[in-house]
């Protein structure tokens, strides 16, 4: 149920100009930032899409609604399932990537840790000299990105969810510090920011299937409200093709997700005139964008595509532990029938601070969210305990699994 008080900031496609001073492709944490900013300087700026807008009460709590938000491509494939689906699979050679599609980019779908890394991490050569050279302008942008994302520590004056607790003996045993985590999730008293409301976090462990309590500070909830206060106009299901130099401004070529203009393709792309363009489509998004310039005859550099690296995680599951964890998100089960998840992420057993910095590294607690609950089962093996729910999930994965394992093959 739609709580029908975040508005929408997206505009009708048929709202947008011709031509802005910015152009902003991609709307997760760096198209986000980078809309703000512009925006506050005076800047006219337009924000594209390629995913839908969703606000509280849009995202799936169940697996049917979870089948219908994935979409997975194979390498050099068509994309199977809904194109603005949110949950969007690549899959390659030698790595599969998850992305979030959607007004807010992957910031709707993570798990909202806010933790600052190592100073030595930063000050490895493989960063830009600038960035390593600029030790008070780096503090600055942390502190300015806190302040807009208001990360805050699951509250001391409740009790710490099962998973939590878990975590800080784990950490005691080990003789480790243990703490918890800086997250950009509201704790406490409803209240106004960025022109939306926020409420308390409920505990309900779905951060990862997209937060329904208005909970969670993604960058739906605060760069790009932001933005939008400060006049910039933001469009969602527009698929960014390629970007080409036109005299001292730059052209956007662009299609609409969604409309059936693929079944014309003499219709050909429409464009956006900017003098500026911020490519913040992500790592696959922005490169995707730039491969396809290149084609089309735009000069850049022949590195561009390499180097790519995956997140440094490993994910594992624990199955049938002596002491419960609770580690199930809610989904759709009723108030009377669940017990309190916390965030995804609550804690971490900190191991960082060693001789070698390859070496450091930190334990974190999880939750998997409800309709991703026999995803996380299936993953490693076994079936998921039975919960309400959990047929309808189950088969959303098979057809997940399947799609996936076709991919593959392909």
């Amino acid at each position: 149920v739609t709580l029908g008080i975040m508005p929408r900031l997206s505009r009708p496609i048929e709202s947008m100009r011709p031509r802005y001073d910015v152009v902003v492709v991609g709307s997760g944490y760096g198209g986000g930032v980078a809309a703000a900013r512009l925006a506050r300087a005076g800047r006219q700026v337009c924000v594209l899409e390629r995913g839908r807008e969703f606000v509280p009460g849009d995202f799936p709590e169940d697996g049917a609604a979870f089948r219908g938000e994935v979409q997975v491509t194979p390498a050099g494939k068509p994309t199977v399932g809904d194109p603005a689906a949110l949950f969007d699979f690549r899959v390659g050679q030698d790595i599969h990537v998850l992305v979030g599609c959607g007004l807010g980019g992957t910031s709707l779908i993570n798990a909202n840790v806010c933790l600052r890394p190592e100073a030595r991490v930063l000050a490895d050569e493989a960063w830009p000299r600038a960035l390593r050279d600029d030790p008070a302008g780096l503090e600055a942008g942390f502190r300015a990105a806190e302040v807009m994302l208001s990360p805050r520590t699951f509250p001391e004056d409740q009790e710490a969810p099962a998973k939590l607790q878990a975590l800080l003996r784990a950490g005691r045993s080990l003789g480790a510090r243990a703490v918890r985590l800086p997250l950009a999730v509201h704790f406490g008293a409803a209240e106004r920011r960025h022109g939306l409301t926020r409420r308390p976090c409920v505990s309900c462990g779905d951060c990862v299937t997209g937060c329904n309590h208005e909970a969670k500070n993604t960058v739906a909830a605060t760069y790009l409200p932001d933005a939008v206060l400060h006049g910039a106009e933001i469009f969602t299901e527009v698929s960014v093709i390629r970007v080409e130099r036109a005299g001292a401004a730059w052209r956007v070529y662009y299609d609409c997700v969604g409309y059936g203009r693929e079944r014309f393709p003499e219709a050909g792309p429409m464009c956006v005139i900017a003098d500026l363009v911020v490519l913040a489509a992500g790592a696959l998004g922005s490169t995707e964008i730039l491969l396809r310039s290149r084609a089309a005859g735009l000069p850049l550099s022949d590195r561009l595509g390499q180097r790519f690296s995956g997140n440094g995680d490993v994910i594992g599951f624990g199955y049938n532990n002596r002491a419960p964890v609770d580690a199930i998100g809610w989904g759709k089960r009723p108030r009377d029938e669940v017990v309190p998840v916390g965030p995804t992420l609550t804690g971490m057993i900190d191991l960082r601070g060693q001789e070698r910095l390859a070496d450091g590294c930190v334990v974190q607690d999880g939750a998997v969210g409800d309709p991703g609950m026999a995803v996380a089962g299936r993953e490693v093996g076994v079936d998921p305990l039975p919960v309400p729910g959990g047929e309808r999930a189950g088969a959303a994965v098979d057809d997940l699994g399947a799609a996936l394992r076709v991919a593959q093959q392909q």
